[in-house]
């Protein structure tokens, strides 16, 4: 069944120009004539959507003197789903870290909330990848029992140690027994969005698999939860 439905869609091309328009006002700032570059993307997603609107319209008038109601329907649907989809776009950008924490081990980002999210990995524990100054990755296991921070000695290479210069005066009683550490400090140091410096550390004389970061770092966090499997901190 066809109808003449012209009128409706133009309404509906009319409607978001005037939504447009009222994003656009906000763009300027009279008191400071400074523009407001955080709105520039909304006003794109509403150009496009009227862009291909148009278009639409434009061929169905082509083709056929009316429009069929399936027509309209259609733009409509399209039209809310892309609504719905700007709308809860921090939503949809946050499950789609879920999935991505679930099928990568150890998978990080750092959210809208400015927070660092480290997925807990099969094993139980959360790991995560620090950058040197040299662009070097190192991959720690966050240990919050531990005082500061315990690099092997392949990582202390990448950091920039010479092996050969270091003292194990530092004595540490483990599970496995007592076991000696050079103490050091790390210039630098970058994790997700902020950079360290000055970091307190020591490097393993022998016996450690994999890098430790422990509070003498997480510390310099504001402050750190952990909750449905995620590690939270915040910068």
């Amino acid at each position: 069944m066809k109808l003449n439905n012209k009128f409706l869609l133009k309404v509906l091309i009319f409607g978001l120009i005037l939504l447009i328009a009222s994003k656009i006002l906000p763009l300027f700032n009279t008191q400071s004539a400074i523009i407001n570059t955080s709105l520039i993307p909304q006003i794109l997603f509403f150009v496009i959507l009227i862009f291909f609107l148009v278009r639409g319209y434009i061929t169905n008038r082509r083709e056929t003197k009316s429009i069929p109601i399936t027509n309209i329907l259609l733009w409509l649907m399209i039209f809310v789903m892309l609504i719905i989809g700007y709308a809860f776009r921090f939503e949809l950008e946050s499950f789609k870290k879920r999935i991505l924490a679930v099928i990568i081990p150890s998978y990080s980002w750092t959210n809208e909330q400015g927070e660092l999210v480290i997925a807990r990995n099969q094993d139980g524990h959360f790991y995560l990848d620090a950058t040197t100054t040299d662009n070097h990755k190192i991959k720690f296991l966050i240990d919050t029992g531990a005082t500061d921070i315990a690099i092997t000695k392949n990582d202390a290479i990448k950091l920039g140690f010479n092996l050969s210069n270091l003292k194990y005066t530092k004595q540490y009683n483990t599970a496995n027994g007592t076991s000696f550490a050079a103490p050091v400090r790390i210039k630098q140091l970058t994790i997700g969005k902020k950079t360290f410096y000055n970091l307190e550390a020591h490097i393993s004389s022998g016996g450690l698999d994999i890098s430790l970061l422990g509070m003498s770092l997480i510390g310099e966090f504001k402050n750190f939860k952990i909750t449905n499997d995620l590690l939270i901190m915040h910068y």
